[in-house]
């Protein structure tokens, strides 16, 4: 049988900007449906692991900062309507080699926007947090920084968008999306079709299964295991006065959290990104991934906590595995489909999207409302098919 919904605006994905994207459509006026294949706050997607770093100093490039500081602002004012804590301010140092350009890149992008920041030698930095830093090194502490709440952010999200009209459709997976003169149909896998005015496409991991032409080969899925750590007791009062972290380290990017009760008790820290040749930067497909964890997730980890972060030295406690969904150049992509322009895509923010999501929402949100704007030319599609 064949269902007919007529909406301005369909939303495909209600992940993270899925649900951004619905928020900033229906709190603007408009109508819309998000067809999620999951559920709401699911395990499948990007955004398990329940919270996500938030920082203003920005080594991929000093122009997502305004980008950030406008989501910040977002952030706290959806947790003053609300009435629930989304962001927890705790600072973020990040620690590493002068030479290393990345990080010395983030220390740019602070001076180029006036984000505050310390800057501190390797004895200070020992001094203050419980790291293993090399004489060399130095770190970069920003007070701005901090991690978000990621159940009690989407529920925010969800909450506003359903009090302004948005209607949300779950258990519905969508195999095509196609165009008419009237405006793009989306098909499900049971092959109702959704008919719209325009449609966002927010599919995370199952991007170029939607729309398969859009960037073919361009968009690589990767799977990172988050863990969680129980370390010596008398060590957890300290480690749970912790600035979010993260070192730019020559075996890879490393980032925690302090020691928390937020979803799992325990401190959290996983891998972002490897410099060396490794198992976990293997594509997959999102349908087929390995959710257990393996000696070899858990390697880099023990060697970079016995070598930098003993402290942390402990039981592992729990994990879960994510996707990444990233672009050649690890930037996002937010344009408008080459073949109908009435199709909006937002995808590639794997691995540093989270914090952005509500702006996210509003750059998705005037691509629709004004047929004549242009998205920021580092997200334009064109970018990424050049790279």
């Amino acid at each position: 049988m064949t269902v007919s919904s007529k909406a301005s605006v369909i939303v495909v994905g209600g992940g993270t900007m899925g649900l951004a994207s619905a928020w900033a459509l229906a709190r603007a006026g408009i109508p819309v449906t998000v067809l999620e294949q999951f559920g709401h706050v699911h395990d499948r997607g990007s955004h398990s692991g329940f919270t996500r770093i938030i920082r203003q100093a920005y080594h991929e490039g000093a122009n997502y900062v305004p980008l950030v500081q406008r989501a910040d602002r977002l952030w706290r004012d959806l947790s003053e309507r609300n009435r629930v804590e989304l962001l927890i301010r705790t600072g973020l140092v990040e620690i590493g080699p002068p030479s290393d350009p990345e990080f010395m890149n983030s220390i740019a992008a602070c001076d180029s926007h006036g984000v505050a920041y310390e800057r501190l030698d390797a004895a200070e930095t020992r001094r203050r947090w419980p790291f293993e830093v090399p004489d060399e090194w130095v770190a970069c502490f920003t007070p701005s920084g901090g991690y978000l709440r990621v159940g009690p952010c989407f529920d925010a999200l969800r909450d506003e968008a359903i009090a302004a009209g948005a209607r949300f459709v779950y258990d519905v997976r969508v195999a095509a999306i196609g165009s008419t003169t009237a405006g793009p149909v989306v098909i499900d896998h049971g092959e109702n079709r959704w008919s719209a005015d325009a449609v966002v496409v927010t599919a995370g991991a199952w991007l170029p299964m939607v729309l398969p032409e859009l960037l073919p080969g361009r968009l690589t899925r990767l799977r990172r295991v988050l863990t969680w750590w129980k370390p010596a007791p008398e060590l957890i009062d300290e480690l749970a006065t912790l600035p979010v972290w993260a070192t730019f380290d020559p075996r890879g990017f490393f980032y925690g959290f302090p020691w928390s009760s937020e979803g799992i008790t325990g401190l959290k820290l996983a891998r972002h990104t490897t410099r060396e040749v490794d198992p976990s930067d293997v594509p997959v497909d999102p349908d087929e991934v390995d959710r257990s964890v393996h000696p070899h997730d858990l390697e880099p980890l023990r060697r970079f906590v016995a070598e930098r972060f003993p402290a942390a030295v402990g039981e592992l406690v729990d994990h879960r595995v994510c996707m990444y969904t990233t672009t050649p150049s690890w930037d996002f992509v937010i344009d408008r489909s080459p073949a109908d322009p009435r199709v909006i895509i937002a995808g590639g923010f794997s691995g540093h999207g989270f914090k952005f999501a509500p702006a996210i929402g509003e750059l998705v949100r005037d691509l629709v409302l004004r047929p004549n704007s242009v998205p920021p030319a580092e997200f334009a599609l064109t970018r990424q098919a050049a790279t």
